[in-house]
C-alpha cells in the first residue's frame, strides 16, 4: 500500500524468560530485543521501544501496573507517536483480561489512551483500530495477506510469518505457507467522533495519503496548489 510502518513495543524483553533453558540465562535477555531488529530487517518496519523494563510475567493489568508507572509509559508511547506521526494506530492488544499478560493488558490500554489524548492535536492519528486473532467475528476490516509482494517473491503473509520465525528464544517458528491468507482488524473509533461508528470503505478511508498531516508542515497547501497547475514546475 505504499505506507509507512513503525512497530512499538513496550519492552525490549529483557526478562530473560526463554525456551533454551537456564544455560542461557545470563545472555537471554538480549535475545528479544535481536530477534525484534532482525523480524524488523525482513519486514522493513521501523522499530521504538518505551523505557519499559520486562519483569518477567504478569496476570493482571494492575500488577503489570505496580511495576510500570501508567503516566510514564503513556508518556513513552506519546514521544514515540509525536516522532513518527502515524495516519492509522493498530493496537494489537485491547486493554482487557482476554489479552493474557498483564503487560499485554497495559500495551492495549496506553494505545487507547494515547490515541485519547491526541484527539484534539493537529495531525493526530486519523484512525484507532485493534487486530484480532481469536474474535474473528468482529472484523470490520478484511486485508488479503496472500498477495504476493512483486518484489520479495513471496506474500505479505510469508514475509511477515519470516520476521515471527526469528523470535527463536520464544519458539515462534512458522511455516511461511503460500495461498490467501486474511489479515482481521477492528476499528475502534475516529479522532473526529462525529464521523460516526464505521471506518468507511478501507483502511486508508477518510486520511489524506497524498499529503499526509497538512498541518505539519507550513506551505504545504501552497506547494499542492502549485503542484496541481499544467505549468507548475
Amino acid at each position: 500500500m505504499g505506507a509507512q510502518v513503525a512497530y512499538l513495543s513496550l519492552s525490549r524483553g529483557e526478562g530473560g524468560q526463554n525456551l533454551i533453558g537456564p544455560r542461557a540465562r545470563p545472555r537471554a535477555r538480549h535475545h528479544p530485543l535481536e530477534e525484534l531488529l532482525a523480524a524488523r530487517r525482513i519486514d522493513g518496519a521501523r522499530q521504538f521501544f518505551t523505557r519499559a523494563y520486562d519483569f518477567g510475567y504478569s496476570k493482571t493489568l494492575d500488577e503489570a501496573l505496580r511495576f510500570w508507572p501508567r503516566d510514564s509509559v503513556l508518556r513513552d508511547v506519546l514521544e514515540v507517536v509525536r516522532r513518527f506521526r502515524p495516519q492509522i494506530i493498530v493496537s494489537v492488544f485491547s486493554g482487557t483480561p482476554r489479552d493474557g499478560h498483564g503487560q499485554h493488558q497495559v500495551a492495549g490500554l496506553v494505545a487507547r489512551q494515547a490515541f485519547e489524548v491526541l484527539r484534539d492535536s493537529s495531525w493526530g492519528p486519523v484512525k484507532l483500530y485493534r487486530s484480532l486473532y481469536f474474535d474473528t467475528a468482529s472484523a470490520t476490516l478484511r486485508l488479503d495477506a496472500g498477495v504476493l509482494d512483486p518484489v520479495a517473491g513471496r506474500s505479505y503473509h510469508q514475509i511477515a510469518m519470516a520476521g515471527r520465525s526469528q523470535h527463536r528464544s520464544q519458539d515462534e517458528g512458522q511455516l511461511e505457507q503460500p495461498g490467501p491468507r486474511i489479515g482481521r482488524l477492528a476499528f475502534v473509533e475516529w479522532r473526529d467522533a462525529a464521523r460516526g461508528a464505521k471506518d468507511g470503505a478501507g483502511l486508508f478511508a477518510g486520511v489524506d495519503t497524498l499529503f499526509p498531516g497538512k498541518a505539519r508542515y507550513a506551505g504545504l497547501d501552497r506547494f499542492g496548489a502549485r503542484a496541481a497547475q499544467p505549468d507548475a514546475a
